[in-house]
């Protein structure tokens, strides 16, 4: 690293040539028609070519700009052009010294650009929605709050490094200055509003990458198809002892079902628990209304998909169900998966303290106390994420807690129609849900809990 850093404004790749007669500009844009526009004097024109190449800093186009003319109009100029370009995204920006570029900042959306008013008089430091990863083209920084992205160089981590050290309003750092203008710094010390404080990193994070708010590859494009195979729809048998579960009758069902309007209407979260256990024929029952397969795996394609009774993203039901057992007549205590496909539940050897840990941990979750009853049992829903993966790019997690979201609501209307005491957990421990399994996380994880067992009497 030697010399000066700047930050050069330049035409983005995309940006193959410029052309010129007079004020007549041209630019050869891959994938687009001509763009031809004239500018409004010689020195207009004259910054605007200075965009090619290996560019300009903000200054330098402002004085290029003015010409013979006024600093004022010049400054708008930059501007202006500036604001336009990097509204159709024909623009990039390069930190560079003497020896050339130490990091590329390629926008993610139309209209980003870099700050341009003065620099905040108070140290600066990496904005805590921030974050540094590896990526295929090497370092990469990236925010939550930012929708741009940083190719870091190898030469240019030290220079970042340097400005992520502690910062010193006695010493300002020039580096940590023009990341703050490209939006990864904030000051060491932000004054936030009530409603960015609110924001967690992970939550925004997921927010902004997950759905169209960068303009990044993502959506239903089979990214897998060809590289590995997608996972089956239907989940390899668990090991352990299949327990086969009570039929149900779906036409006594239909005769005794409430309706939709009045389930919602009575529909409560009810952590209050009677003496007696709830049976396994109700279970069964509940089981067989929430997360059955009513269709065996179809599908023509190389992905298998299949039919469960609450809606999922391309029909591929990636979610699994098990059953945390503390109490129930006629099913032993333990960590139960339940078959959809067969309407049986596996149980897993050697997880009754873990089921108890899992139940312990829903009391926990709805606040009860150690003199209350606990609920007779947890569902926990896990997914199988690559087999949403293996369609959906940037969108899987998110498309899988929604998932569980219209599942854990069809468990609310069930469990209601039943006169059962159910209630959503806010949160889980999904390390008691591997120990119970073996299984890999990467491969199936637990994110969701629901508790249930027999309503106390008021």
């Amino acid at each position: 690293m030697t010399g000066k850093i700047e930050l050069h404004y330049r035409f983005a790749p995309d940006v193959k040539a410029t052309g010129r007669d007079g004020n007549r500009l041209t630019l050869d844009i891959e994938g687009w028609k001509a763009l031809s526009f004239t500018a409004a004097t010689p020195a207009h024109a004259d910054a605007v070519e200075a965009l090619a190449g290996a560019g300009a800093t903000f200054d330098r186009l402002k004085e290029i700009a003015t010409g013979a003319g006024s600093r004022a109009d010049g400054q708008k100029a930059a501007a202006y052009y500036a604001e336009r370009f990097s509204r159709a995204r024909l623009l990039r920006w390069d930190l560079v010294d003497d020896s050339g570029v130490l990091a590329s900042v390629e926008p993610l959306t139309a209209g980003y650009r870099p700050r341009t008013e003065a620099l905040p008089e108070q140290p600066l430091a990496l904005c805590r929605f921030a974050f540094l990863r590896r990526t295929p083209d090497g370092m990469t920084l990236e925010s939550g709050l930012t929708r741009a992205q940083m190719r870091i160089r190898p030469r240019g981590m030290a220079a970042i490094s340097q400005a992520l050290a502690p910062a010193d309003a006695a010493t300002p750092d020039i580096v940590a200055g023009l990341l703050w203008r490209l939006g990864f710094f904030d000051v060491a010390i932000p004054q936030e509003d009530d409603n960015r404080s609110c924001w967690e990193f992970h939550d925004l994070l997921m927010h902004e990458t997950s759905r169209f708010n960068r303009d990044l590859p993502g959506g239903a494009n089979y990214r897998f198809e060809g590289r590995i195979p997608a996972p089956p729809a239907a989940k390899p048998a668990m090991p352990g002892a299949r327990i086969e579960l009570p039929p149900v009758d779906p036409a006594a069902l239909r005769t005794s079902n409430g309706s939709i309007d009045a389930l919602q209407e009575r529909r409560r979260s009810i952590r209050a628990y009677a003496d007696r256990p709830i049976a396994l024929a109700v279970l069964a029952e509940f089981l067989w209304r929430v997360a059955r397969t009513t269709a065996p795996p179809f599908g023509t394609g190389a992905q298998q998909l299949m039919s469960r009774p609450y809606p999922a993203g391309g029909s591929i039901n990636e979610l699994e169900f098990y059953v945390a057992v503390r109490r129930c007549e006629g099913l032993d205590p333990a960590f139960h998966h339940y078959d959809s496909h067969g309407h049986a539940l596996v149980r897993i050897a050697n997880t009754q303290k873990i089921a108890a840990e899992i139940v312990a941990k829903s009391a926990s979750a709805m606040a009860l106390q150690p003199d209350q009853q606990q609920p007779d049992l947890t569902i926990v829903v896990s997914s199988r994420l690559p087999r949403l993966a293996w369609k959906y790019e940037r969108m899987a997690y998110r498309a899988s807690l929604l998932h569980a979201g219209v599942a854990i609501e069809l468990m609310y209307l069930v469990a209601t129609d039943m006169t059962l005491a159910g209630c959503a957990n806010g949160s889980g421990d999904s390390r008691l849900f591997e120990a119970a399994t073996g299984l890999d996380r990467l491969e199936e994880t637990a994110i969701a809990e629901f508790c249930l067992g027999i309503p106390a009497e008021s």
